[in-house]
Order: C-alpha cells, then structure tokens, then sequence
C-alpha cells in the first residue's frame, strides 16, 4: 500500500465553520433580487380526472404574477431519474410535469406565482378544480389481480417492469438439497429524512436561458432531465453547482415537479422563481420503496447453499421512477449475488399503485433483500444447529475469486471473511447466550447481518452514466483549486476529494480547497450515489492532480536543471530525489510559469522560457477502471422488554473492507449515520396513510418516528479492514451504503436471539414483539 502524508487523517472539514455558523451556501438559502415565490396546488384524490380548472379568482389576487395549469405545460412523458439517458430503455417513461389525470393523492394540478410564499398560498385556496373520481388501488396484489383497474396504459396487470435472472437449473439443485426453508418477508415505506427540503431557485434571461440553483445529488442530471421536459437545448439550461447540500440519502436523485414548474414560471414572467417543498411536501416526493420478498432456499446437510428461489415485488406507486432499476439492485446485490449459489432463479415485479411515488435511498433495493436472506440464514441455523458466523464463512467468496457480477474481474481486494471474524471477537460471539436464556423481564441477545458484495460506482449497469472529471489548479501562493461536478451530499465528499488532490500534488491537506463549478463550466460527473464518489470521482480528481503535478515538475526542471522524472514533491516543496538540498518551493514554481517572459532585473530585461509559461492546471475525464467490491458485517446487541416489547440497541460493531481509508472521521460519520437509517428502518420508521383517500398522514418529524440521540446505542464500534484495491484512488474503494443496508437484519436477529420472536415485516414494534410472546 502507498506512503501517504495526508490520507488516513481526521484532517477538520473544510466547510464545518460555515455549516455551524448559518450554512450560506445550502440551495435554501438562495436569495435572488426581484425573486417570486410559487406554490403548487395539490389533488386530494388519489385517482381522478381533472374536468375543469378556474384559476380567474387567483389570477386577480394582488401579488400574483403567474399561474401555471396542467394546459400550460409540455406534454412529454419522462423517467425523471438523473443517472440514466432520459429515454432509456431500461426505464420507464410514465411522468409529466402536470396531467389532466392524478393518480395519487398530492400530485400537481396547478402552480401560482406571486411577490410573497403567503400571497402564493392564498391564490392556490382560489383555484377550483372539478374532479372526476376513479376507483383506486393501495395494495400490490390487487394491483395485480384480473381485471384491476389499468393505471398506466399498456403496463399490464399494473407491472412496470418484470425482470427475471437465472443462475443454472434451480429445480435440479433444490433436488440436491437435504433440506428447503421457506419465508415471506416485508418491508415498509420510509421517508430519507434530510434536514435540508427540496427547494430550488431558477432565473431566465432574455434569450430564455435558464440558471438553477437546486437542492440535488446530479448536476448535469438535472441539466439533462429539465432540457428534456422543457423541450429546449441543454445548452439554454445552466445548473450551479451548491456547496454542499442538507443531505440527500438518494432521494434527491431525480428532478422533482419543482425545477420544471419553476422553469416555466420564471421563463412566463421573466423573474426568477423559487419554490420551497413543505416537509408535507417532501414525505409525498420520495420514499424508498415497500418491498415483499418470498425466500426458498436449499441447503445441504453440511450448511451449503444449493438453491434458491425468489419472488420480489415491489410498491412504486403512481409512477415507476427510481423502481424499474431499484428491483433490479434488489434482486442482484440483496439476493443473487450475496452468497455463491449455483442454482438461482430470481423474478421481480414493480407494480402500479395508486399510492405516493417512490425514490432513491441508501443501498437501493439491498436493505430489503438483506433484511429476507440474512433473517433466513439465521432461521436455518437455529433449525439446523448451525452457527450463524460459521455458516457464512462456509457460505462466502474468497478474495481471487472471480468477481460473481462481472466474471471478468475478479475479487482482487475483499476481506470479507476478515471483517466476520474481526466484529466477531469484538462482540464477544462465543459468550453470546442461547436464544431466550437470559433470566430476568429485560433480556439481552446478539445477532448479525451482513452485505458480502456492494458496488464502488455503476461500471458494467446498463444504462447508468458512470464517469467523472475534474479541474486541479495550482495558485501562486502554493495552494490548488479543485473543481468537480461531484456534489457534497454532507457526508464529506468535499474533504476525501480534497485529501486525494492534495495527496497527488504533495501539499497539506488544508492547501486544496473545493472551488466554483457549473455545467458550463466543468467536466461530466455521475451522481453522488452508489457509493462512487471516493472511488470513482476520487479516480478523476487524482488524474487530475497528477497532470498538473507533470506540468509542475516539467517547469521546476527547468529552474533546477533536473529531468522531471528525477523530482518529487513533498510538503509543498519540488526535490530532486535523493539531493534533499537541491530544492524549490511550489511558489516559487507557479509564481515562476505565471510570470511574465521578459522580467526587470539589476542588470536590465531578461528573457526566461517560454516553454515553461501558463497556468499550471490539470484536467481529467475518464470512466473508473472497474468496480470493485466491499464488504460488511455488522454485529448489534439488544436488551428487550419482555413487558413492554421496547428495544434497546446497547452497542454495535461495524466491520467494512474499504481499501484504503481516507478519512477516518468521515468513514465513522459514515458507519453512525448509517446504523442511525438501519435502526430506524428495523424498529419504528413507517410512513401512515388513510387506508381510504391515500392520503399520508406523516406530514412532519412530530408525527414520523425516528431514532433520535435518545435512542441511539451508547458504543458504536468501528472496524476497517484495510487492503489495497489496485484500482482504486491510492488502494480506496467504497463505504457509504452497506452502512444502511446490514442494520436491520442484525437488530432482528439479536431480537431473535434475545427472546425468540421472528418477526419477517418491518419495522419490529413492540406491538409486534408482544404478540409473539404472546401477550397481545
């Protein structure tokens, strides 16, 4: 592994002071001279059509400038995900921005613009709206059935997409099998819960030239998608980039109906236009998907998998969005490819309801696949007496082995195995008591989850933009200027990418710093998802980097009579190798290419070199080299109340293979926020609707439960396991999402364990744990 000065340091966060001290540069904060403010008009129906619209009364309020009906919008149908080709065949183009028909209650049905949010509210209570109503559907299987109510023409049965991957003869390897477990295993909806709501503010000048300013997670994503809908050339369209946003967990990666109205509404009255989502707003924008997951698996008298057969199907509501390609991650990353099995069938289903659309979220699709497969391994183990870290270790990929999602690679850094045994001992596994041993009413239990393979980017995803670029300038006074399209969803990418440039060129980590960017004006990067950005942006930014380290070396061999190939830097100072004194300062350097050819001196004029005038810089646009895989096990200890079915998380320890590690500080940040997400999934989070109108009933944090300080468990413990990813940006590879995904599989395992109630359908309440004991 590579000798670093800067990398493996909890170096402070560039942006920490501003966030603390008002955070000026989150998109909420946008304030434009002469900005309307806009609202939309929402349905309250889940399926109706639209028979008339009067908006006279609002158009006459004072302080109203505009009013957009759905009569006043391009009528192009859209998949509004940001990391895809706009129609892309894998995708589902089902949206527009506004439609004569609703399908879910809270679509848009009209927006106002007005000099006040207040004036724009009044106007929207002045719109009457005549609806038709339609029958409506909130459940899949009804969805599903003959004869169901069509939402979408030609999706029939109401299945958007219907993928099906098969591994050999699944009906011939469950002949093999000593023994078949099957479950059926739900999971619910929840919100992202990002503090920042969407919110955006966009201008048009008078050639009609757009300039957005948005809450998101894909710069030129929403360049490309908001061209499309507004049928204009993405060359009218200039997206700038925030500092950093109010967090995103994927559900700001799609164009929401915000940025189009907006766009309409300020091209109309020639002023920008900012709307601002209510967190009502934000509960009915983007949710990860429920998903109901059938599990038969075959094993082997001596714990070997042999077959499985599965069955996901998956609740998108009014509009495929995000789930055409979340099924998909689903039934690869969540169920096929977690453990080797040579015989697999997998089918999923995204369905049509008349329920609120769904998102992106961390780990897409995985957390609910590993919440089925980890929860049936341990239900195997107990029936068959084996032990749960033994079965997985006999069950797991070696690192060499072929790459199981592209054989053509192969597993070249993976501990998995490393990170089972590591948490193992930690916890404390071999004490761990027998299921429902612990005397008393509050019982103790350990369990575990784990997501064996995970992605670092989309190489080898079929219709999944996966590249990167950046800009790295030298200044005169020794620092550099970074510059990406990679956006800092508050997990600190801004840091890790400053640490990899500051690593290449030779300078102390505080000398880099993240600067201006804008379609117009920067290379193509993919989103913030997927895990990418260390890995995949972080491989652009080093490209970048040691372009203008050439460049540098190139013109101080020149001032020391050295071939660039002979020289190093460290610690902003240019070396010859092995001459420690012969040496020249990054300043005097750049202030050397920068100045001008002919300078003043004591003895008259003086001409330099004009081959080593210009701006030293360095530019880099390239796909990753391939997508290596991490690994992670999670082990969770819990204290259940056999009289009240509370759970308490008393300690956790997280294990992750991630290469090498960048930022310490970062990475824990990762792991606890993560666990944060994963507790709430397992135990408590779930958006509530009107069984009748659809309607959700979550409108706030005050009426949607997730864990807060309280809650959390005193000791989370983390554990890196370090290898060198050959690939990677100085051995690094990916983190973020299994952070996410292993929570909830082991929090119900260690319930499991604690007081022998298997609950398959999230989230595990006390409720729930009540009624198994029998008590309810």
């Amino acid at each position: 592994m590579t000798n670093t000065s800067v990398l493996g340091k909890s170096v402070p966060r560039p942006d920490a002071l501003d966030k603390v001290t008002g955070g000026k540069e989150y998109p909420v904060n946008v304030v434009l001279p002469g900005m309307l403010h806009a609202k939309l008009l929402r349905s309250p129906y889940p399926h109706a059509r639209i028979i008339s619209i009067d908006a006279s009364a609002a158009e006459k309020l004072p302080g109203v400038k505009a009013v957009l009906l759905p009569k006043d919008v391009p009528q192009l149908k859209y998949c509004p995900v940001y990391f895809v080709p706009t129609l892309a065949p894998s995708m589902v183009q089902d949206m527009l921005i506004m439609s004569d028909t609703v399908r879910y209650a809270g679509q848009p049905v009209a927006a106002v613009a007005a000099t006040s949010a207040r004036i724009a509210e009044q106007a929207l209570e002045l719109i009457e709206v005549e609806y038709e109503e339609l029958p409506a559907v909130f459940d899949t299987d009804t969805a599903m059935a003959d004869g169901a109510l069509q939402i979408h023409e030609g999706a029939e049965n109401n299945v958007a997409v219907n993928p099906v991957v098969t591994f050999g003869d699944v009906e011939a390897g469950f002949e093999k099998a000593d023994h078949i477990f099957e479950g059926t295993y739900q999971t619910q909806r929840v919100h992202t819960c990002y503090m920042e709501p969407r919110v955006c503010v966009v201008d048009s000048d008078t050639g009609g030239k757009l300039t957005v300013h948005s809450s998101m997670q894909h710069l030129f994503g929403l360049r490309e998608k908001l061209a499309f809908v507004l049928d204009m050339p993405e060359s009218k369209v200039r997206v700038i980039k925030p500092a950093y946003i109010g967090g995103g967990f994927g559900g700001k990666l799609d164009i929401g109906y915000i940025e189009p109205v907006a766009a309409l509404l300020s091209l109309r009255t020639g002023k920008p236009v900012r709307i601002e989502q209510t967190r009502y707003e934000d509960f009915i924008t983007t949710t990860r998907n429920p998903i109901k997951v059938y599990l038969k698996t075959g094993i082997t008298k001596e714990g070997k998998f042999v077959a499985r057969y599965a069955e996901s199907t998956l609740d998108c509501g009014a509009h495929a969005t995000h789930g055409a390609e979340v099924i998909n991650v689903h039934g690869m990353f969540g169920i096929l490819l977690t453990y080797p099995c040579a015989d697999q069938y997998w089918e999923g289903k995204t369905v049509y309801t008349n329920n609120m659309i769904g998102g992106g979220f961390r780990g897409y699709g995985s957390p609910q696949g590993a919440f089925a497969v980890e929860s049936q391994i341990d239900e195997i183990c107990e029936e068959l007496g084996f032990d749960p870290v033994e079965f997985r270790l006999n069950n797991s990929y070696k690192e060499g082995e072929p790459h199981p999602f592209n054989p053509q690679a192969k597993l070249d850094s993976y501990r998995f195995q490393d990170c089972l045994q590591q948490a193992a001992e930690r916890i404390g596994w071999s004490s761990r008591t027998p299921v429902a041993s612990d005397p008393g009413v509050k019982k103790r239990g350990i369990g575990l989850g784990c997501q064996p393979i995970w992605v670092s980017g989309c190489v080898g995803f079929p219709d999944i933009y996966e590249h990167s670029g950046a800009i790295v300038k030298l200044n005169r006074d020794g620092t550099a200027d970074l510059s990406t399209a990679a956006i800092d969803l508050g997990s600190g990418q801004i840091t890790t990418l400053c640490m990899i440039a500051a690593e290449e060129l030779g300078l102390a980590a505080d000398q880099v710093r993240m600067t201006y960017a804008d379609t117009d004006t920067v290379p193509f990067d993919a989103p913030s998802h997927a895990s990418r950005v260390t890995y995949s942006s972080g491989n652009a930014v080093k490209a970048a980097a040691a372009e203008a380290k050439q460049r540098l070396l190139e013109v101080a061999g020149g001032l020391l009579e050295a071939s660039p190939d002979d020289l190093e830097v460290r610690a902003g100072m240019v070396c010859v190798k092995g001459s420690p004194d012969s040496k020249i300062s990054v300043i005097d350097v750049v202030t050397r290419a920068e100045a001008p050819y002919v300078v003043m001196t004591e003895e008259g004029p003086q001409p330099t070199n004009l081959a080593e005038k210009g701006t030293i810089i360095g530019l880099s646009s390239m796909a990753p080299p391939a997508n290596p895989s991490p690994a992670s096990v999670e082990f969770v200890e819990v204290e259940v109340d056999t009289e009240t079915g509370q759970v308490a998380i008393l300690r956790v320890v997280f294990a992750h293979d991630l290469g090498k590690l960048i930022h310490p500080a970062g990475a824990e940040g990762q792991v606890e926020g993560g666990f944060q997400q994963g507790m709430g999934f397992a135990l408590m989070e779930n958006i509530a609707f009107d069984p009748d109108s659809g309607a959700c009933l979550s409108s706030d944090f005050l009426d949607y439960k997730m864990p807060t300080a309280v809650e959390m468990p005193p000791k989370i413990e983390s554990i890196f396991i370090e290898s060198n990813e050959p690939t990677g940006p100085f051995g690094a590879k990916s983190l973020s999402e299994p952070c996410v995904t292993v929570p909830a599989p082991a929090i119900a395992n260690a319930i499991y364990n604690a007081v022998g109630v298997r609950v398959r359908d999230l989230p595990i309440t006390p409720e729930k744990i009540l009624a198994g004991l029998g008590k309810l």
